[in-house]
């Protein structure tokens, strides 16, 4: 299956080289947004925002939830301020 996956800052070395910050992805049937992370090498520390189709995926959740054909996955990195 096919999900879209978005992400910023760092986290777009996560993505196939060339694609900038948005990909088109083939995932398992059964993927969680915790396992796509760490296929792709990054790690799953709950510091990040996850947005599953237009919903925040609780740090709690990022291993229980499934991704499904279709979707829009959004990996974000926490906000630094000075």
């Amino acid at each position: 299956m096919k999900i879209t996956l978005k992400t910023r800052g760092l986290f777009s070395r996560l993505l196939p080289e060339g694609s900038g910050t948005t990909a088109e992805i083939d995932v398992p049937d059964g993927s969680t947004p915790a396992g796509l992370i760490r296929h792709l090498g990054g790690e799953v520390d709950g510091r990040y925002l996850l947005v599953l189709n237009d919903k925040a995926v609780r740090p709690s959740e990022t291993d229980i939830v499934t991704l499904n054909d279709g979707d829009n996955l959004s990996l974000m990195p926490p906000l630094k301020g000075g």
